[in-house]
């Protein structure tokens, strides 16, 4: 078993309020700031790759707009 499924399945036995709170901790320690910040970063890159080969589509606000609305 994966140190991260192992984390999971001790954290789904925790009682409701300790969750909660592990879940508050988790949102608030730095290292999962760091790791969001770096997928993030991550994300913008393969964008920006995407654009720089020239796969990039213009957007329609008409159509966005109206599939929006038909929702």
């Amino acid at each position: 078993m994966s140190t991260l499924a192992e984390i999971k399945d001790a954290a789904a036995r925790l009682p409701a309020k300790q969750r909660s709170e592990l879940i508050t901790w988790l949102g608030l320690a730095e290292d999962v700031s760091r790791i969001r910040r770096e997928q993030l970063r991550w994300e913008i890159q393969i964008g920006l790759d995407e654009i720089e080969r020239g796969e990039i589509a213009l957007l329609n606000m008409t159509v966005i707009k109206r599939k929006a609305y038909d929702s």
